[in-house]
């Protein structure tokens, strides 16, 4: 969080005071005074982002700071709950969990030391209005025959002023299996049902669980604040969620903090691909087994599925097409594959910048969009999992680069942790990953040749 208001100053000075800078630049030369005029606009623009980078980089320092003692905070009770419990797996955590933070700090001050944020502050603004001419260009192709229309997506998108993005309200869903929800009157809670058909629900409730880095981190509620233990939900099951003497729960995939820590990361790099996310949790209990532990396979199918009820272009292309405007997260409790940490569907087939696995550069569509993610330890590892499995529905494919946030180290798509552009992402911005300027070209790309009109052209906040 202390992050995210550090990134959310440099955003308001870009949105508020840059755009309109560059804009004072790109004016017509004043040739009476050698063009004085833009001169001293570009001036101020070096001033503003001077400042905004001073100011930034304290904020970002003392971020790193409270990192530091958080991570020593959580380390040293998961290290003393893992011994407890004899759980080493935790104890391993909570090590990593306490130095951590202290060598991304380190990290951080190398980086800041060189002035490789300066620099990067520099080439961040200049590639946001490099993105910005892009976009007129494809807009004025798409839409040359119709200028009130481009006119007005131009003023919605703040290509030329107010603020440049694309605003997206989203739908972040919060999963939720109720103890004793039956869908049936007078049946069986449809949660014996799910254990009935395969379920393991003491591992879905964090009983039993795997090792520390390879978890998942659910929340049990007990009804009026009762504690459920691992022995309530063996009482549960053998009744069959029915009876005197249950115990009842809610079981949440994971907090609403830590989902919200995910959406605020995903919130502030999708800024750099030029998209203004504004979301709203939604706590939404699940209806069926199969969207309790999600097959990858299925996925395509599990969206078109109440309570989610996206639309396959194959049957109502209109109504797929509207729903690249309004996207949904869901917070899953976790994989049939449990080395996947989030997956995606992508309405349109895309161009990749960097060759896949089997040597193809072309993103096959699956004709309905949404993404599902879960919440996993460290924050530092996997805290870019919603965001990069957003980058996906916009037609954003696998890359080399650790720093990178579309990175990925699965066996299956052999990604190299190096990259020259990972290297740079260091230097202009510490540890923190990010998004690279053809990645943004790119996403700007499939918006304009998939979105409806009626999206672009307004603007809902």
């Amino acid at each position: 969080m202390s992050h995210k208001v550090c990134k959310d100053i440099g955003n308001w000075v870009d949105q508020n005071v840059n755009q309109q800078l560059e804009r004072c630049v790109e004016q017509d030369c004043n040739w009476w005074c050698l063009c004085c005029n833009k001169w001293f606009c570009f001036l101020v623009w070096v001033l503003v982002t001077i400042t905004t980078w001073v100011v930034q980089t304290v904020c970002e320092v003392v971020a790193d700071v409270v990192d530091v003692v958080v991570g020593f905070v959580t380390g040293v009770i998961d290290i003393v709950v893992g011994i407890a419990t004899g759980d080493w797996s935790r104890v391993a955590g909570g090590f990593i969990e306490i130095f951590a933070p202290v060598g991304i700090l380190i990290l951080d001050g190398i980086s800041i030391a060189t002035l490789g944020t300066l620099v990067g502050a520099f080439s961040g603004n200049a590639d946001r209005w490099s993105l910005r001419d892009h976009v007129r260009t494809l807009l004025e192709a798409r839409f040359a025959g119709n200028n009130d229309l481009l006119m007005s997506i131009k003023d919605a998108l703040g290509v030329d002023a107010g603020g440049f993005g694309l605003r997206l309200q989203a739908a972040a869903l919060r999963s939720f299996v109720r103890s004793d929800f039956s869908s049936q009157a007078g049946g069986i809670p449809d949660l014996i049902t799910f254990v009935n058909a395969g379920l393991d629900l003491k591992a879905l409730a964090g009983f039993n669980p795997p090792p520390w880095w390879n978890r998942s981190w659910p929340e049990l509620v007990g009804d009026s604040g009762a504690a459920i233990t691992a022995s309530d939900i063996d009482d549960y099951v053998a009744a069959g969620g029915m009876g005197k003497g249950i115990k009842h729960f809610t079981l949440f995939s994971m907090s609403k903090s830590d989902m919200q820590g995910l959406l605020d990361v995903a919130t502030t790099h999708a800024i750099e691909l030029g998209l203004i996310l504004q979301w709203t949790i939604v706590d939404t209990r699940l209806a069926a087994a199969a969207e309790v532990v999600i097959n990858a396979a299925n996925f395509n199918t599990i969206l078109t599925m109440p309570p989610f009820s996206r639309h396959n272009r194959a049957t109502d292309a209109a109504a797929a097409q509207a729903e690249l405007c309004m996207p949904i997260g869901i917070g899953a409790f976790g994989f049939t594959d449990p080395t996947l940490n989030g997956i995606s569907a992508d309405l349109a087939g895309s161009t990749c910048l960097e060759a896949m696995a089997d040597g193809s550069t072309a993103f096959p569509a699956d004709g309905i969009t949404g993404v599902a993610f879960r919440y996993r330890k460290p924050e530092v590892m996997f805290k870019y999992v919603a965001v990069h499995e957003l980058g996906h529905t916009f037609g954003l494919c696998h890359v080399n680069g650790l720093l990178r946030i579309m990175f990925t180290n699965a066996p299956a798509e052999m990604k190299s942790k190096w990259s020259w552009s990972s290297l740079y992402q260091y230097y202009s911005s510490g540890v923190e990953a990010g998004f690279v300027l053809d990645e943004a070209k790119s996403v700007w790309n499939y918006i304009v040749m998939n979105f409806a009109p009626s999206c672009l052209s307004h603007r809902p906040f």
